[in-house]
Order: C-alpha cells, then structure tokens, then sequence
C-alpha cells in the first residue's frame, strides 16, 4: 500500500494531503467510501443536528474514511481528541435520539499520544501553518509588520500570551460557522479574572471579512502592549494595572480566508465581506433602537436592560453573532469598538431609524448637535 492524493469531495479540507487504502474501515476504493453509509452520514451530520459540532465531526470522521498517510505508512487520530469531542457533541446526539456514530468509536479507531498520533482539529485552532523563524539577535520586543493568516493570527496571539503570561491570556469566546476559533487576547493584572470595579473594555476587528485594517492593527496593538509593558512603558502598564483589555482582532475569520485567497486588488468589496453563511455580521444584531423609542415613552420603563424582541430569532442568527452575544452576558463591558475598513465612518449608537419598518428615517439624538460640532 502506498500513500495516494485524497480524492474524497468531504474531506479535501483536512489539514493533511495524502491517505491511504484500505482505510480503518477496509473500504479499497475511493468509489467504495462515497457510497457507504459512513461517508453520506458526515456530510450530513451538520444538518442533522442543525449546525452543533460543525466542522469538528466531519473532520475526525474523515482521519477515519481518509487517513493520514506520510511516507507510505497511515498515522492514526488522536484518542483524546475524540473523546474530547464525543463528551461536547453527545448533547447535541442525544438531542435528535441519535447514537455516537460506531465508526468514531474513540478506543477502537484512535490511538495515544504515546504511540504517535496526530490532530485532526488542528487546523480549527490555528496549529497547521508554521511561521517562518525570525533571526535570533533580533529583541523580544521586536514586531514584525505583515499580513496574518488565520493560524498565523492564532500562532501570534498565542506567542504573545506566552511572552507576557503575568498580564497576558488567550480565550476562545465561539466557533465561526466553518469552525475556528474566535480568538481573544486579554491584558490585565488578573488574566481570566474579573476584578470589581474594574473597568473592561473591548475591540473587535474584521467583522466584514474582506476589511483587515482593523484585525492587524490588534494583533500590533496586542504585541505592543506586551512589549511596552515589559520595557517599562508607565502608560501601558498604568493602562493594563487598571483595566482589562480584551482584543478580538478576526470576528469574520471564514470571510477573511475567502478574501485572502481572491487576492487583494482582484476580489472586489464584496467577497469575504460577509459570514460562510452569507451574512452580514453588522447587520446580524438586533435592532433595539424602536424598542429603546418605545419604551423611552413609558414612564418608568428601563432602557439599561432592553429585552430582544422575540421577532429577531425568527431569522437567521450566525453563531459568530450569538457568540458576541454571549460574551456581553459573561463579562460586563463599558466600553468597546469595532474597527472597519474602507471609508471614514464614525457609527454610534441609536443610529437606526425610530421607527422599525422605516430603515432610513433620520433620527436625530438629543446630542445630535455636539456631535455635529465635533
């Protein structure tokens, strides 16, 4: 047996480029794997159980149908990586009546680290592409200006986490519709703490995917910071001694990788602007500005806590979407921004129209005339 290209439309993907036949399952051909069960159950699984585990299941289905092959030997997937993923997903299997797939059976198909295995979800964390290595007598606080791909993103923020780990910590706040992570980096005293009375604040970058002004300039930001703070910067560390700083440089990590592959100059400004999903991110939220209106002529009704009317879920919610979501309830921001690219804009809040089936009616702000002098 010898290692071939991987030929299979549901799995060209992987982070590896070569499998061997037989497969786990002693399936001899390419045309024996797309008709079996096995293989038409991974390319559905998404919808099956509506969106939970995407791409996460698909991907380790394929380390079995498709296995790694490097020179003409096959490296088996990783046991904890299964077992990993069988406990976060069993909820969404129990939720249909569904029974863990046989075939992803952890003990039977996987193997230890100890014996030499390999992550078929690396490529969802950022952990495939290896950057290249900087000379040795440059200074740890040397920044290096260049564009990032999504693992370059990853590999950055995680090497910069590293270097300040006293004030420094990365976190995942969700999945993006194709599966990565949607990386934060934090900077405080506390990292992965909250510390009353202690203001946190975020930005977020590259919500339109094909606008990536905003993702590296907060990878710069999250390197300066660290490099600053270590030099002895007293206006960097009284910012960190005093706040916690939260930096999502990648909101739209799958538009991005569409934009980068188009090219710049080539793709127009429409391609990898919105989600996999083709969504709009800064058209995903609710809108609470008629509601705020609303309730704004009720007397004694509160404004700080305005519920989202229950119209909004009857659409389509990106999990990039409900994951910010989430990540406002978890931690109580009172301050933040999102960076776009292209054209100057300065966007606040309250600037959708007063009434909510009338999207270009103007509505004026008590402060609207402080504004305009600004």
């Amino acid at each position: 047996a010898k290692c071939v290209d991987i030929a299979l439309s549901s799995c060209t993907d992987v982070a590896y480029t070569q499998m061997m036949y037989p497969n786990f399952l002693d399936q001899k051909s390419r045309e024996v794997i797309e008709y079996s069960s096995e293989y038409i159950l991974i390319s559905v699984l998404h919808n099956l159980l509506q969106g939970e585990c995407n791409p996460d299941l698909r991907l380790l289905g394929c380390s079995v149908l498709a296995p790694q092959c490097e020179k003409d030997k096959v490296i088996k997937p990783c046991r904890h990586v299964c077992e990993n993923l069988k406990k976060n997903c069993l909820p969404a299997f129990d939720a249909i009546d569904m029974a863990w797939p046989y075939f992803l059976d952890c003990d039977r198909f996987f193997a230890g680290e100890e014996e030499g295995c390999f992550d078929p979800l690396a490529k969802l964390r950022g952990e495939v592409e290896v950057e290249e290595d900087l000379p040795s007598d440059l200074p740890a606080t040397f920044i290096q200006f260049k564009h990032h791909s999504y693992s370059q993103m990853v590999s950055m923020l995680k090497k910069t986490a590293s270097k300040c780990s006293h004030i420094a910590t990365t976190y995942s706040i969700g999945r993006s519709f194709e599966g990565k992570d949607l990386f934060v980096i934090e900077f405080s005293t506390k990292p992965g703490h909250h510390e009353l009375l202690k203001p946190e604040f975020k930005y977020i970058g590259n919500m339109h995917g094909n606008e990536v002004v905003g993702k590296e300039l907060l990878i710069y930001l999250a390197q300066y910071l660290c490099s600053e703070y270590l030099l002895g910067n007293p206006r960097i560390q009284t910012l960190i001694n005093n706040t916690r700083i939260h930096l999502l440089p990648s909101l739209n990590p799958d538009g991005y990788e569409l934009a980068a592959e188009e090219g710049a100059g080539y793709n127009g400004w429409v391609i990898g602007r919105q989600t996999a999903q083709n969504l709009d991110l800064n058209r995903n939220f609710p809108d609470l500005t008629s509601e705020a209106y609303r309730r704004a002529g009720i007397r004694g009704a509160r404004l700080d806590h305005i519920p989202i009317p229950q119209s909004y879920w009857w659409g389509k919610v990106a999990p990039e979407t409900k994951a910010v979501m989430k990540w406002l309830r978890s931690i109580p921001f009172v301050l933040s921004a999102s960076l776009h690219g292209g054209e100057l804009v300065v966007t606040y809040p309250y600037d959708y129209s007063r009434h909510p089936m009338e999207e270009k009616m103007f509505s004026p702000t008590p402060d609207e005339k402080v504004i305009l002098v600004l």
